[in-house]
């Protein structure tokens, strides 16, 4: 029974439950971190790792300067040390306007975020003396590009032949007489770090002698990653196992040195220990003086009393055999007290007869002396 119960009592014991309640707490901790690494993780990448791709839409204005331009807003979409690809996207019709065209310029500058964008009704007294929107803005551009733009060359033959295949689709709404033009303004533009330093507008101006006819005009930025910040984008559940695994370890270790660090402060210093373990020390030694003082009584000769006319019994300690090491009890070892007994019998004898000594030399009393001696021998040698 005791062999069958010894593996439940050692799984019960104190150690065990402590080890227990600490594999526990270690469990809950680890999963409780591993969340915490995750959403830390999570955070990284969306601070990290920008947008791959920024629209905006510009309105142009007309009648406002000698070109049609706008601006937009960037926001805080940008970040400094990233590489962006820029590009135009023009909705223009296939005017007859617009294919006499030829080739127009198209300006844009990227402005700092102190500048403060206004939009003032020009007078056209006064438009003739402006020659760009920029004189306005010189002092905040951070980036300047122009480049060249045109609308696609097509024979009047193709032209009519691909009209009457899609008529259809023209009569239908489903396809429209105009053209997306995309114009790479910029390739692997970077911008420095500082907040000053990202753009947060931009402005486009048109550049032709006569207007151009558009629908709409968006600016993209498109980045393009390099180093770590393309490897967490382009294998994104590699990193984010690799990386909420390191940041789970390194809570983790975190986490100890914390707990050992909290233990070494609450923990006794050793002072204390040694004042508590000589407190010990002192309370063992007046345990011990305290039994040291208090007497054997089993090595002690002691008299016991007793009834009537018996004789008192005396008792006398064990005596130690030095050939067996063992205690032996004497003979002796009670024994009654014969010559006292008899003195006092004696004492009581002559009270009760009234009889004493009245004279030296006189046969009663050497004869009351001589029996005296004589029944105290008796007694004695019983």
């Amino acid at each position: 029974m005791d062999l069958i119960m010894k593996p439940a009592r050692v799984a019960t014991s104190k150690p065990a439950v402590k080890t227990y309640l600490n594999a526990v707490l270690f469990m809950i901790t680890s999963a409780i971190l591993l969340g915490l690494a995750s959403l830390a993780y999570i955070l990284f990448y969306l601070n990290y790792v920008p947008q791959i791709g920024i629209e905006r839409i510009i309105h142009l204005q007309y009648g406002d300067g000698p070109h049609p331009y706008g601006i937009t807003s960037l926001d805080s979409s940008l970040i400094s040390q990233q590489a962006y690809d820029i590009s135009l996207s023009l909705h223009v019709p296939r005017s007859p306007s617009n294919l006499a065209q030829g080739n127009f310029m198209l300006s844009l500058s990227l402005l700092s975020p102190s500048y403060n964008p206004s939009y003032p009704s020009i007078s056209p007294a006064y438009s003739p003396k402006l020659t760009t929107i920029y004189q306005d803005a010189k002092d905040d551009v951070l980036f300047f590009s122009r480049r060249p733009a045109i609308l696609t060359y097509s024979s009047r033959l193709v032209s009519s032949t691909e009209t009457l295949f899609a008529l259809p689709l023209y009569i239908f709404g489903l396809k429209r007489e105009s053209e997306i033009l995309h114009v790479p303004m910029a390739e692997l533009a970077t911008f420095p770090k500082g907040w000053k330093n990202i753009p947060a507008y931009a402005m486009l101006e048109l550049q032709s002698e006569q207007e151009v006819q558009v629908y709409d005009v968006r600016i993209q930025f498109k980045a393009r990653f390099g180093g770590l910040r393309w490897v967490m984008y382009n294998h994104r559940i590699v990193s984010f196992v690799v990386f909420t695994f390191a940041f789970w370890m390194s809570e983790c270790l975190f986490a100890i040195l914390g707990w050992l660090a909290l233990q070494a402060i609450f923990a006794k210093s050793p002072e204390q220990v040694k004042e508590v373990k000589g407190d010990e020390t002192d309370t063992a030694t007046i345990k011990n003086e305290e039994e040291e003082d208090e007497p054997d009584l089993s090595d002690t000769p002691r008299t016991f009393p007793t009834y009537g006319r018996q004789p008192p019994l005396r008792y006398t300690p064990k005596t130690k055999d030095e050939d067996s090491e063992e205690y032996v009890m004497d003979e002796t070892a009670i024994q009654p007290l014969a010559a006292e007994a008899d003195d006092e019998d004696d004492e009581e004898f002559q009270h009760r007869s009234g009889r004493t000594d009245s004279g030296i030399g006189t046969s009663f009393s050497e004869g009351g002396e001589r029996s005296g001696v004589k029944r105290r021998t008796s007694r004695g040698g019983r």
